[in-house]
């Protein structure tokens, strides 16, 4: 892994480049410069809900409101570590489809990817075929197919879960919950971010009504921990939250959590009645999330297919 030098500081120059170019054509609501980068950051670039049905008619077209794998893919290309959010390929996760959509988009990065299974891989008995693609390339699945493991990246501690609770287990006592409590306890790293796909806090139109049980089990764990950030997928499109505790009471010390549905796949709007802790979003812009994960802070952007960095903030100092 390398820490950000040259080439991480052209890429963003290249950000601000690109949407200089592109703001008189097609201007976003609202535009960020990048966030300072924190000493010896790692970039990880994150987002769920990517690659349509190959045999959908727009796969792979023109069409801004759906099947952008391919744009999302190539915001791809400076990262240190690749997070896919969960339901990676529509409609059901099959390897075949797999093999033919999302293999030649963000594939092209499965050397650096560290995934986490959405519920549509489950529409596949055991999730066979998201398990059997990334056996393919070599990646990290968790125990016996079990889609949760742990891994370090610079002075940062990342766990990825699976938040499908009927298939695998989530709550006290059982095999994940154990997995979670012990590293957690094991781990000597300063900061830690942990990810799955179905979010606890959601001001999305089309899940924001449910409260995915397993993940409120997650959220309790890591706030004893004194994690730092949460990633998830599941609603298709861009949210940011303040830091919060697992009962959604603001505290200083608390996680935050970034919601990236946005690979690719289609978009969902937002509540007008948003979450007491939410701080931005975003319904229109499929993007990938960049943190740059310090030594002992990180940072954020969200940027957008267009080139435009339509969130960023920090750094902020890990708890």
């Amino acid at each position: 892994m390398r820490s950000i030098g040259k080439g991480s500081a052209q890429f963003l120059l290249a950000v601000l480049l690109m949407t200089a170019c592109r703001a008189s054509a097609e201007p976003p609501s609202r535009t960020f410069e990048p966030p300072r980068v924190p000493k010896g950051a790692r970039i990880v670039a994150a987002a769920g809900d990517i690659a349509c049905d190959p045999s959908d008619s727009d796969f792979g077209g023109e069409d801004p409101n759906q099947c952008q794998e391919r744009a999302t893919a190539d915001l791809l290309a400076e990262a240190d570590a690749v997070i896919p959010l969960g339901d990676l390929q529509y409609p059901d996760g099959a390897l075949a489809s797999y093999d033919q959509g999302y293999d030649p988009t963000w594939g092209k990065f499965a050397d650096e990817s560290y995934p986490a299974p959405g519920n549509h891989d489950y529409h596949i008995a055991d999730a066979g075929g998201y398990f059997d693609y990334w056996v393919s390339k070599d990646r990290p699945i968790g125990p016996s197919r079990s889609g949760y493991y742990s891994w370090d990246l610079g002075s940062w501690h990342l766990i990825a879960l699976n938040s499908n609770c009927e298939e695998v287990g989530c709550g006290e006592g059982s095999p994940q919950n154990d997995f979670l409590e012990e590293d957690l306890a094991s781990t000597t790293k300063r900061c830690i971010l942990a990810y799955w796909h179905h979010p606890l806090f959601n001001s999305g139109e089309q899940h924001g009504d449910s409260t995915p049980w397993g993940a409120e089990a997650f959220w309790q764990d890591l706030s004893a921990a004194g994690a730092d950030i949460v990633l998830n997928g599941h609603e298709h499109n861009y949210q940011r939250y303040g830091k919060q505790d697992a009962e959604g009471q603001a505290t200083s010390d608390g996680i935050r959590e970034f919601v990236v549905g946005t690979g690719g796949k289609s978009h969902y709007g937002l509540l007008d009645e948003k979450e007491a802790h939410y701080e931005a979003g975003n319904a229109t812009d499929f993007g990938v999330l960049l943190l740059y994960l310090g030594d002992d802070s990180y940072s954020w952007t969200f940027m957008a297919v267009s080139g435009a960095v339509l969130d960023a903030g920090g750094p902020v100092p890990c708890n």
